[in-house]
């Protein structure tokens, strides 16, 4: 099995959106004066090699977000703005994950499997236009209540399969979703960023990779067990680190968030 991390461009976000602020229930007031922004940071998203089939985690960005006139019909993305000014993205059309699959001689529309969405925002979900004909699957809560997501966008075929975590316990986590055979891929809830957020866990030999999606931006908010400012509930983003760090105590696991620019890195290493 090979792990593969698909950089699709980048996002510049507001220091504010990118960590905590105090008092939490100021946070929209201070995105909007906060004139700090974070240097560029990936979009990731992840080819699992798998020898049941294909798998995506999360599709990436599209060349269109880089122009933001493209979201200002969505009333969603309209109020974000306003308040937030929040993203800004830069992604090329060679960037997008369909090309990109296609320089590894994979073709995205016959080849992949499955893809599985993390969560619904449009930087994770705005490639699912290159996979048509993959099983797609998104969590049940997610799917009810989306936070900053834009259907406007989706293909007018997107009937994702939603996903219940009905496979028992797995480490720190009360439930868990098999997804292969052999029980080396699973899906756990890790709400916080969003109210259905899911994290991918895979096991190579006696190791683990977590592809966290947008459970923490880095690897050091895990460890501090501190929300990012863009969550949808901290009470249960907290709750959920909390869960992620005795899971981590308890197995060896890479962690890699799609947004930690030091991800492609520790993928690489952690591959050799």
């Amino acid at each position: 099995m090979k792990i593969h991390c698909i950089r699709t461009g980048t996002v510049v976000l507001k220091q504010a959106l990118y960590s905590l602020t105090r008092p939490a229930g100021a946070r929209a007031l201070r995105i909007l004066v906060d004139p700090r922004l974070t240097p560029p940071l990936p979009i990731c998203c992840w080819l699992i090699e798998h020898p049941e089939g294909l798998i995506m985690v999360d599709t990436g960005e599209l060349a269109r977000a880089s122009d933001p006139s493209f979201f200002y019909e969505d009333r969603d993305y309209r109020r974000l703005i306003k308040v937030a000014h929040a993203a800004a993205f830069s992604t090329k059309l060679s960037d997008e994950v369909g090309p990109q699959l296609a320089r590894l001689g994979i073709n995205a529309r016959t080849d992949v499997r499955s893809v599985i969405l993390t969560h619904l925002h449009c930087d994770h979900a705005d490639g699912l236009k290159y996979f048509p004909n993959a099983h797609i699957m998104v969590s049940r809560a997610e799917f009810a209540q989306t936070h900053y997501a834009f259907p406007r966008t989706w293909p007018i075929w997107f009937r994702p399969t939603l996903v219940d975590y009905t496979d028992g316990a797995f480490g720190a986590f009360a439930a868990c979703k098999r997804l292969t055979d052999a029980g080396d891929v699973l899906l756990v809830p890790t709400p916080g960023h969003t109210f259905g957020h899911q994290s991918v866990m895979i096991r190579s030999g006696d190791r683990w990779v977590c592809l966290a999606g947008d459970a923490t931006h880095t690897e050091g908010q895990l460890s501090a067990g501190e929300p990012t400012g863009g969550v949808a509930d901290v009470k249960t983003a907290r709750a959920t680190l909390a869960t992620l760090s005795r899971h981590r105590a308890q197995l060896p696991l890479l962690y890699l968030p799609s947004h930690d620019p030091a991800s492609p890195d520790k993928l690489a290493a952690w591959s050799k």
